[in-house]
């Protein structure tokens, strides 16, 4: 009932954007149907997408689980684009055998060759720990391809649409000279923001459904990186001894090269020099200089520079000039 009563006004509005004419009517029609295509190509593609790629990681689980060694499925070459997980135990098995061989190719008699490598130890292991940090971001980025362009293409027709609701507005109210003129240019309008929604929604529901996937599928990407980053250490990193705890001495037991009191002598007695063996009496004391004033102003100015870097005030070097009889008097 609902479908009858909205499906003849929504028809009608799009056959009137149909019969526009060819800019911006039938441009915009054609775009939106183009942008309707690709979006459903891309939701379609993506599905099928995500349905092979489920299918690969089950088949490589199977396949590892399979598998004797933990490199095996590196050693012997097995590998998948589709399979995430394959992506994140690569990652981290061409580190390992980098580490351990130098090389990030599987090699001859590799198992024997790793038996003699040796373990991960210190950097190495953050190593490992990083190659498959990484593994998972390009596994994520892989399964989250394609999904953002959606909305991309539900913005696109939106702006269409609404493009084509203006221009038509526009022109029939420029060229109305009734309201009962305006009234198929509404129409019209309208119908071009009806094909915008038609193209637009969805774009946007398979945008959120999918994202719902991705983010179920990187949970499961996470469990599993966790754990064959786990299986890689139980395998090729070195195990830590345990600290032993150091048991505190007895006080029974008496404390071992305790230096004797009489030898405990301090640093600064160690370093000091040997005292003199001179007499006090032959260290002879300069005599302390007096200087009057009487003397300094009769100087010259020369010989005041020479003998102390202190100036006198040369009004008073004058004023003894002057009266330098009644000075050296004194």
């Amino acid at each position: 009932m609902f479908l009858s009563t909205l499906l003849p006004p929504v028809l009608a509005s799009i056959r009137d954007a149909i019969d526009q004419p060819i800019f911006p009517g039938k441009v915009i029609v054609w775009l939106l149907v183009m942008l309707s295509i690709v979006g459903w190509v891309t939701i379609l593609s993506k599905i099928a997408q995500f349905r092979r790629m489920r299918r690969a990681d089950q088949e490589f689980t199977e396949r590892l689980r399979q598998s004797k060694t933990t490199l095996e499925v590196f050693e012997e070459g097995w590998e998948n684009e589709l399979a995430l997980k394959s992506l994140i135990y690569h990652a981290g098995a061409r580190e390992t055998a980098y580490q351990l061989l130098g090389s990030r190719e599987p090699q001859d008699r590799m198992q024997q060759r790793l038996r003699q490598a040796g373990k991960l130890v210190g950097r190495q292991i953050d190593f490992l720990r990083m190659a498959f940090q990484t593994g998972f971001r390009a596994a994520s980025g892989r399964l989250q391809n394609g999904i953002e362009s959606l909305r991309l293409f539900a913005a696109t027709a939106m702006l269409l649409g609404t493009f084509g609701l203006v221009w038509t507005l526009m022109k029939g109210f420029d060229g109305a000279k009734e309201f009962s003129e305006v009234a198929p240019s509404v129409g019209a309008g309208l119908g071009f923001f009806a094909i915008a929604l038609l193209v637009a929604a969805p774009a946007v529901i398979a945008r959120i459904a999918l994202r719902n996937v991705v983010r179920e599928r990187k949970q499961e990407l996470e469990r599993f990186r966790d754990d064959i980053h786990r299986l890689f250490e139980r395998t090729f990193a070195a195990a830590l001894d345990p600290v032993r705890p150091v048991a505190p001495p007895s006080r029974d037991t008496p404390a071992e090269s305790e230096p004797a009191p009489q030898e405990k002598v301090s640093a600064s007695e160690r370093s000091a020099p040997p005292a003199s063996l001179e007499p006090a009496s032959d260290v002879r004391e300069e005599p302390k200089r007096y200087h009057s004033i009487r003397d300094r102003l009769l100087r010259s100015e020369i010989e005041e520079e020479e003998s102390s870097p202190f100036r006198v005030n040369p009004i008073a070097r004058q004023a003894a000039a002057v009266g330098g009889k009644s000075l050296r008097g004194y």
